[in-house]
């Protein structure tokens, strides 16, 4: 029996690979037991029995293969390296354990599978499930196909993707076994549960007899909401935080749409085909042959190979698109025109969004082709255009549907709109701009007038759908002008109309992609080896509900905020009134005005009149302000009773223009009254006296009602006077007004005024204009100046000297524009612009592109320059594309629209001359010049071929590339060439050049593009050519992809970063990792939001379970809570929605002495020891308890304890300022604030952990100046944390670590930290070794070998043998050092060395000995002027009755000047003083602390 019970003295990994059944048994048992109480993830444990997890699984006995496989499950919830078992594990299971006959085992193996996918290794579980469906046995066979369907069910499709699964349906319900067709079924069933009738094409190859039973069961699901019942584990945090904040469930259920499955794209299923090498090699000729019956047949073939595989790999379809648009457009047979069109269409289902290079060039030949009249024709251009729409939006077509909205023809108007309104039931509201939305509506409401019926009726049908789609508040302002019958029918139109997309509503807070939140009363299912998932409830949604309203004021504009939407982006609604009769005016004048006033206007002497009018502007703020026509009643009594505004007198003139301007400030006022009197004030301003005044009064008028509408009123009268004061005068008050109020102006009016002002005869209004064009031109730019390119050379100098005088200068803020509302109210334009950002109105930037007067030559690209073009000879080519080059030079500026012009291009940027293409690419680089914003347009088609030539080999035409894309980007924005994928199309297989160059592009592009302004799924597919190029054999391309790591890194962030790493090899991971984070440090950091400087307070912390804490844990946890309860802190919970009275204004640090409690707790075992490889649960909710106990702010702790790390740097912010002034609050809780320190230094942000370490300098450097002495717990809870950072891959964090380690020593004894510093020796991590190295060097250079032992010589020279070079330098550089100070005894200590070893010491003590400084002789003589010599070192010494002022048992270590230095640094100023300090010292007893 003894024997039997031998292998218990094993250890328990003997026992799991034991020959006998019952050791591997008790190994499991055992192993299992291990496994419960680790809490570490990353604890080395694991790593123990990685590599045996496989063994258990597999075990040929079926009761260790039971316990083995209970292990498995417990390791693979648990461990941190569970990932890494997954491949061999799970063949395991499916080879031995899934079809095993125990009921148990295979229980077991199901759920280790679906651990493994919890774990996130879902693809690896998939793939080895798919490949036992495989297998020949049928058992084994049922069983993956079983598993399979559990882990959809209880994950979803989101998790397990079901693409892979339906390809097996057809032979799985073939096969000959019942059980392996009835699992087939099931698994049919399961995947119909998630992704509804897009299956239904996928196995339309079964028999008709299994399709009938399959679609019976379908009908049994209809209705069903399918909702994941399991998570993976980076979402069950999550989503109980969801569950625990949902309070209102089921009335928003019915909010979100109907319940039952979501509805995926059938394309997604299916696998792409390159039907581009299936083409016939004569497809083109036969295409281009003269007989209708052979093109007939060309195309079939392609239909053909489009219906056959609908959907398609990407490729270079650019000559497939021409030949088809060539015969829509040109072809006369009608039959070949729809065939040709229903081709077109079928290619842009293919390819779905990647049809977007081409749509540009086809959607205008498509409208135009719309002339023709038959239905077959007509049902196929439908068809196409609606394809091609699904690639391509209404914001990059906007040009090509207003065009054939303009078109004479009645059938393309008609089926134009007709377009639109098919394609506003597909677009989301927030893709229509309100530029583009007014656009469209200009251009509908326009044919909505027409004649024709059809166009009539079309027109309403767009403008209803457009209505429906944005809502009646934001399109009825722009359909004032529409006669009211029109509009009861864009109203029928409007409620038949049907938004067939689901439209994006506010967002609501985020849940797991693959999980949506289940209902509390849902049962939770169990499932073995993992904690049952919790309950969950779905989010809130009170305050979503609110947020709906919002947008719905701001885009639509309600009573209330009707005012704000139109005063911002037009400046105002110009408010008019009717014109009073003179008797009306007369009469309601005597009502408000007295008397005497009255005929002193009209009073024949001018004094009078002045008294009067004097007498008017001391009242003139006292009428009512809501009085009807108060502003013309006063206006025209001033302007219009004789003399009026043609008063001789200027005192009396003056007085009035101050009651108009008064009224003009205080009163509504409308253009009708306005209109009244402005060519008088405008002509006053040529007074010399007056002119000022009348200005002021204009100034008046355009902030009561608009500038844009006053300046044009102003100019149109100045230019009608013969008076050139008048015309200089007028143009000085718009230069004064544009400064004060902003550029409110429409431009183009603006500037054909000025363009007369500068051809002037008169000197005076010249100089004035040109001054005028000098002010534009700080808010229009250089290009103003192209509107004077066609004046005389001397008249353009001077426009260029004002240029010159603003160069570079910044426009003033505006300092007028007060609005006021319909009541009278004032108030300031900048108080409202949160209002009214949202408003229908808003004000739109300048854009120069709209004023410039541009040239279509889309009528000079004729076929015959683009036949030449395409010409077999290069020197016809070069031809064609001089000949371009000569009509862009001669238009100068451009339209966007250039027919076919882009395609041919981009062959031209492929063509194998490079002379050709580099002359392409300067046409392309003139184009976008001239074309401005337009070019964005042509990226699509023109930009893989850049790309072609950026990896040209001929440095000229790369370079030529280059300046080509970044004029494209200047001009149009970057926006564009990142969608499509066709950087990463190019990266694909692109040469060594195009990657270097490529990568250097991106990595100086993407760190300064706005992150919306760059689509993300565009860079998640460059990740994985990044992480192959950033191990590429070419070192150019391996430089310039690690340099764009960081710009990529800035858009994704770094998790997605890392997350994608995992799909890489092993070989690769190192290298790629080191690259993230090389560039982590630099990424920027996102400021808090405004308002969330602190975080919410919590409630107080509930008494939580920890697994594996221990009595000591649990013990320190009640004691903590007790001593609160003690000192008073047991509060009711803080709402987290505190008012301002119940925010902790606190100090941050109080002073107390609860630390020597803390110091006799450590030291009693009452609460855990500050030890750990990787910080627990219970060790921060011991500092959080330690901290309330102590008294440390509560909102300081809860920013502490935040998630988010930019709370953490607000913390050390915080800190650093409160340290100057209440340093000894810090002192009293520095353990605290050291411990919270070291759980930083395991965080992963850069950021924090460099700020702290600058944090700590500060702190160290205040201890040093107050002579503090770290006491034995506050030393031993951070120097072992902080040495870990010591071998830190970043120098900032390194350099940090050594700095504060030497202020360490200053303040805690250098032998212990000598201690911790060994330690650190032990670590695998070869840089820290190197430094820990380093550091014992200089502890050594510097203290002497009374703090260093031989066993530690020993354990130093041992790392003389180490692999890594850096290691064996730093330990043979310690070794010399102790050489210097022990001789030949060195060689004694060190012990046995291989010879290899004591030959490299010998070397390099002989190399040292020749490099080193003599040492002066030590001396104990008193210096007669400075602080003592260093006589000899001394180690701590331990003082019995200590007076330090600081409660600590220990005087600070000696540093180079010895023992007597220090002494002389406490205070002791006289050399006698010190010599009897030192003797009273040397009595005392001395301590040795290794």
């Amino acid at each position: 029996m003894a024997e039997d019970t031998e292998y218990k003295k094993l250890p328990v990994e003997e026992r799991c690979v034991h020959k006998l059944w019952k050791a591997r048994v008790d190994g499991y048992e055992e192993a299992a037991k291990i496994f419960r109480e680790l809490d570490d993830e990353k604890s080395p444990e694991w790593s123990k029995f990685a590599g045996l997890i496989k063994k258990m699984v597999v075990d040929s006995n079926a009761l260790a293969q039971e316990k083995g496989l209970e292990a498995a499950l417990i390791f693979v919830e648990n461990s941190g390296l569970a990932g890494r078992t997954v491949g061999d594990v799970m063949t395991g299971i499916v080879q031995k354990c899934i079809a095993a006959p125990k009921t148990k085992t295979k229980e077991l193996s199901v759920q280790v599978a679906l651990m493994y996918v919890e774990i996130e290794k879902q693809d690896a579980v998939v793939e080895e499930l798919i490949k036992g469906m495989e297998a020949k046995n049928p058992k084994i066979v049922s069983a993956c196909v079983a598993a399979t369907t559990l882990a959809l069910r209880e994950f979803g499709h989101k998790v397990i993707g079901v693409k892979p699964l339906i390809k097996k349906l057809a032979p799985l319900m073939s096969e000959r076994d019942k059980a392996v067709r009835d699992e087939g079924k099931q698994l049919a069933v399961e995947i119909y549960r998630w992704i509804g009738a897009a299956m239904k094409a996928q196995i339309s190859t079964l028999p008709q007899v299994t399709l009938k039973e399959l679609e019976d069961e379908f009908d049994k699901l209809k209705g069903e909401r399918v909702e994941p019942s399991r998570y993976l584990k980076s979402q069950q945090e999550k989503q109980a935080k969801i569950a625990d904040a949902a309070a209102i469930e089921d009335a928003y259920h019915e909010e979100d749409g109907e319940p039952g499955v979501e509805e995926i794209d059938p394309m997604d299923l299916l696998d792409p085909v390159d039907i581009l090498s299936k083409m016939p090699k004569d497809f083109y000729d036969k295409l281009e042959e003269k007989k209708w019956t052979l093109r007939k047949e060309s195309l079939e073939v392609l239909e053909k190979l489009l219906t056959d595989h609908p959907k398609l790999e990407n490729g270079e379809y650019g000559t497939l698109v021409s030949a088809l648009k060539k015969v829509i457009t040109k072809d006369s047979n009608v039959v070949l025109v729809a065939m040709a069109g229903k081709c077109l269409a079928l290619l842009a289902k293919g390819l779905a969004k990647r049809f977007s290079n081409y749509a540009s060039a086809c959607v205008p030949s498509l409208l135009e082709k719309f002339k023709e009249k038959k239905p077959n024709v007509v049902t196929a251009l439908r068809e196409a255009i609606d394809a091609i729409y699904s690639s391509t939006s209404l914001e990059t077509q906007q040009e090509s549907i207003v065009e054939s909205l303009a078109n004479k023809n009645p059938s393309v108007k008609s089926e134009t709109a007709l377009f639109l309104a098919r394609a506003l039931t597909r677009t989301q509201p927030t893709a229509l701009n309100k530029k583009l939305l007014k656009l469209l509506t200009t251009s509908l409401v326009k044919t909505l007038n027409e004649p024709d019926p059809t166009v009539r009726d079309s027109s309403a049908e767009a403008l209803g759908t457009l209505m429906k789609l944005m809502g009646d508040k934001a399109v009825t302002p722009l359909l004032a002008d529409v006669d009211p019958l029109k509009m009861v029918k864009i109203k029928e139109c409007h409620d038949k109309a049907e938004i067939k997309i689901k439209v994006a509503g506010p967002k609501k807070e985020a849940r797991p992609a693959s999980a949506p939140a289940a209902k509390t009363t849902a049962p939770a299912k169990t499932t073995a080896g993992s904690a049952d998932p919790k309950p969950v409830a779905r989010p809130a949604t009170t305050g979503a509900r609110k947020v709906l309203k919002k947008p719905s004021s701001s885009t639509g504009g309600g009573a209330a905020s009707a005012p704000a939407a139109t005063s911002k982006g037009t400046g105002k609604a110009l408010v008019t009134e009717r014109e009073l009769t003179p008797e009306d005016l007369q009469e309601k004048a005597e009502e408000i005005l007295p008397a005497d006033i009255l005929n002193g206007l009209v009073d024949s002497n001018w004094k009078n009149r002045l008294a009067a009018v004097e007498q008017l502007l001391g009242e003139i703020t006292g009428f009512d302000a809501k009085q009807a026509g108060i502003s013309q009643i006063l206006i025209r009594t001033i302007s219009g009773r004789k003399p009026g505004l043609k008063e001789m007198n200027f005192q009396v003139l003056k007085f009035k223009l101050d009651i108009i301007r008064s009224v003009a400030e205080n009163y509504p006022l409308t253009t009708t009254t306005v209109d009244l009197v402005i060519n008088e004030i405008t002509e006053k301003l040529a007074d010399a006296k007056n002119g000022a005044a009348a200005a002021d009064v204009l100034s008046a008028f355009a902030e009561a009602t608009k500038l844009e509408y006053v300046v044009g009123k102003v100019l149109n009268f100045a230019f009608e006077q013969k008076s050139p004061k008048v015309q200089s005068e007028a143009f000085n008050w718009v230069g004064k007004s544009i400064t004060e109020f902003g550029f409110q102006l429409q431009p183009k009016t603006l500037i054909e005024d000025v363009r007369k002002g500068v051809q002037s005869t008169n000197p005076t209004v010249r100089a004035a204009a040109i001054q005028l064009v000098g002010t534009m031109s700080m808010y229009m730019g250089n290009a103003l100046m192209m509107f004077f390119d066609s004046e005389k050379p001397a008249l353009k100098s001077q426009i260029q000297v004002e240029f010159d005088k603003n160069v570079g200068e910044k426009p003033p803020k505006p300092v007028r524009g007060v609005q006021r509302s319909s009541g009278g109210a004032i108030s300031s334009s900048a108080d409202n612009e949160d209002e009214d950002s949202g408003a229908a109105g808003e004000e739109e930037p300048i854009n120069m592109a709209d004023l410039l007067p541009r040239v279509d030559i889309a009528p000079q690209i004729t076929e015959a320059l683009l036949k030449e073009m395409s010409d077999k000879d290069w020197k016809t080519r070069n031809e064609g594309l001089t000949k371009l080059q000569a009509i862009i030079s001669e238009a100068r500026l451009i339209k966007p629209s250039i027919g076919d012009l882009a395609p041919a291009l981009a062959h031209r940027l492929v063509d194998s001359n490079a002379k050709i293409a580099q002359t392409t690419l300067a046409i392309c680089e003139q184009l976008a010049t001239a074309m401005g914003a337009g070019c964005r347009n042509h990226v699509r088609t023109l930009f893989p071929g850049f790309l072609h030539a950026l990896g040209d080999n001929k440095s000229f035409v790369r370079a030529a590339a280059l300046n080509c894309i970044n004029s494209f980007g200047e001009k149009g924005g970057y926006k564009e060439f990142f969608e499509s994928e066709m950087i990463a199309d190019a990266l694909k297989g692109g040469s060594p050049a195009l990657k270097t160059e490529l990568w250097a592009w991106l990595a100086d592009k993407l760190p300064g593009l706005p992150p919306k302004s760059v689509s993300k799924e565009d860079l998640h597919s460059m990740v994985p050519h990044l992480y192959a190029h950033i191990c590429d054999r070419n070192a150019d391309v391996r430089k310039n992809a690690n340099e764009a790591v960081l710009g990529i890194m800035i858009h994704l962030g770094f998790d997605a970063l890392n997350r994608a790493l995992d799909k890489q090899k092993p070989a690769s991971k190192k290298d790629i990792y080191a690259a993230l984070e090389k560039a982590r440090p630099n990424l920027p950091v996102k400021p808090l939001p405004k308002g969330k400087q602190q975080a919410p307070i919590p409630e107080e912390p509930k008494a939580k379970t920890v697994r594996g804490g221990g009595a000591g844990g649990a013990a320190g946890v009640q004691k903590s809570a007790s001593a609160r309860a003690a000192g008073g802190q047991d509060k009711l919970p803080v709402p987290a929605r505190k008012k301002d009275e119940d925010i902790d204004t606190s100090p941050l640090l109080t002073v107390n002495n609860s630390k020597n409690q803390r110091l006799l707790d450590e030291q009693k075992m009452k609460v855990l020891k500050w030890t750990f490889v990787t910080p627990r649960e219970e060790f921060t909710e011991l500092l959080r308890d330690q901290m309330m106990t102590a008294n440390v702010n509560k909102a300081l702790i809860a920013n502490m304890f935040h998630d988010d790390f930019r709370y953490h740097l607000k913390v050390i912010e915080q800190l650093s300022e409160d340290l100057a002034g209440n340093s000894k609050a810090l002192v009293c809780n520095l353990d605290l604030i050291l411990k919270w320190l070291t759980l930083r230094f395991y965080d992963t942000n850069p950021s924090v952990l460099i700020k702290g370490l600058e944090y700590l300098v500060q702190v160290f450097q205040m201890l040093i100046d107050q002579e503090y002495i770290l006491a034995e717990n506050e030393g031993s809870c951070f120097v072992p944390h902080l040495l870990l950072k010591i071998g830190d891959p970043k120098d900032a964090v390194r350099n940090g670590v050594r700095r504060v380690l030497r202020q360490v020593i200053l303040v805690f004894p250098f032998v212990k930290v000598f201690a911790y510093v060994m330690e650190g020796l032990k670590s695998k991590n070869a840089r820290q070794r190197t430094e820990c190295l380093d550091e014992l060097s200089f502890l050594i250079e510097s203290y002497g070998m009374n703090i260093c032992p031989q066993a530690a010589v020993r354990e130093i020279a041992r790392q003389i043998s180490d692999r890594d070079n850096s290691v064996r330098n730093a330990a043979l550089n310690c070794i010399v050092q102790v050489f210097f100070l022990s001789g030949e005894k060195t060689y004694k200590m060190i012990g046995h060395l291989n010879e290899k070893d004591l030959s490299m010491l010998d070397e390099r003590i002989k190399r040292a000995k020749k490099t080193k400084k003599p040492t002066p002789p030590a001396s104990v003589d008193m210096p007669t002027s400075g602080r003592p010599a260093a006589s000899q070192r001394q180690d701590s010494i331990e003082i019995e009755d200590a007076e330090m002022g600081n409660g600590c048992d220990e005087l600070p270590p000696p540093d180079d000047e010895g023992l007597l230095g220090a002494l002389y640094r406490r205070g002791l100023e006289t050399a006698a003083g010190i010599m009897n300090k030192a003797k009273e010292i040397l009595s005392i007893r001395t301590v040795y602390t290794v």
